[in-house]
């Protein structure tokens, strides 16, 4: 099979970069573009050779990862590279695919990879058309939510409420950016403090959707897109 994806390595460890390189060329989706031991260098090598997927280093003297991908006018597919899960935590704002804790074991490289080439294979399964899970921070930690159990979200004050089949997750953020993070065929914004997953609708009463006992409201904003939505599903 022919190498489809261009990949970039940005580590400033050089054995990490060896494993990584190797774990590369064992996979025939991948092509290797370059292996780079900087940030700075590594930034001007993406501004003027975009790359599909980028193995970047969270933890690298002078600029660091998540400094390089603020700095990116258009962000590839990223897995980071880390010897802390914590250190992934921030990155996460910035979508990033996957990370990967040192030493990177092949299995682990292989299912982060094919991740990101799901991403890539086309508006069916890219992240942007409907992801399937969601990473979201909650006490300091990175939990993965698989979408298809998440019932509504309510927004309060400064932080939002998650609600699945089983359980309830506090998330410090705001609903414009859990909203943008959603969009697909199923989540859709029914008032200023509500998205709701409308394949857990039990039942619509007026100008409310019961969702396991939950009455939603819908804002008069609202109501037009709500219902030309639920009569096209």
């Amino acid at each position: 099979m022919d190498a489809s994806f261009s990949c970039l390595i940005i580590d400033d460890d050089e054995s990490v970069r060896f494993i990584l390189e190797h774990y590369i060329e064992r996979n025939k989706q991948l092509d290797l573009q370059a292996s780079l031991s900087n940030g700075q260098e590594g930034l001007q090598y993406l501004l003027s050779h975009p790359v599909d997927i980028l193995f970047l280093d969270v933890e690298m003297p002078g600029m660091n990862g998540i400094d390089l991908l603020r700095q990116l006018p258009q962000m590839p597919e990223t897995i980071l590279i880390t010897s802390h899960e914590n250190f992934a935590v921030d990155a996460f704002a910035l979508e990033v695919a996957d990370y990967l804790v040192k030493p990177v074991e092949y299995a682990r490289f292989e299912k982060a990879v094919q991740r990101v080439v799901k991403n890539l294979s086309g508006p069916a399964v890219h992240a942007k058309s409907g992801p399937e899970e969601l990473f979201v921070k909650v006490n300091g930690k990175m939990v993965r939510l698989d979408l298809t159990q998440v019932q509504y979200i309510e927004a309060l004050s400064d932080y939002v409420i998650i609600v699945t089949d089983a359980h309830k997750h506090i998330v410090y953020s705001t609903m414009k950016a859990i909203d943008e993070r959603l969009s697909g065929d199923y989540f859709m914004r029914i008032h200023r403090s509500y998205i709701i997953n409308l394949k857990h609708i039990d039942t619509i009463e007026d100008n409310s959707v019961v969702i396991n006992g939950k009455y939603i409201p819908i804002s008069k904003s609202y109501q037009d897109d709500f219902f030309g939505r639920i009569n096209k599903l």
